[in-house]
């Protein structure tokens, strides 16, 4: 797992959707999508509930949230 995918992954918690958050990081949404899926696959969780064309946090989804901040911040 590396920070990049962690950081993509609040990105997306934050804005509410694959679309804003790849706006504000300047990447194409599907590229951002893809780099949720490997890190779902990697980590072998499903982090979103796909809902139609929305997201819906799921319970691991929720789980990862702070640890996912606490690794950056240790990082940065």
């Amino acid at each position: 797992m590396d920070d990049r995918r962690l950081r993509y992954f609040l990105a997306v918690v934050e804005d509410g959707s694959v679309t804003g958050a790849a706006r504000r990081l300047h990447l194409a949404q599907p590229s951002l999508s893809q780099a949720l899926r490997a890190l779902e696959s990697e980590l072998g969780v499903e982090l979103f509930h796909r809902v139609g064309r929305g997201l819906r946090l799921s319970a691991a989804g929720e789980a990862l949230i702070g640890p996912a901040r606490q690794v950056l911040r240790a990082i940065d």
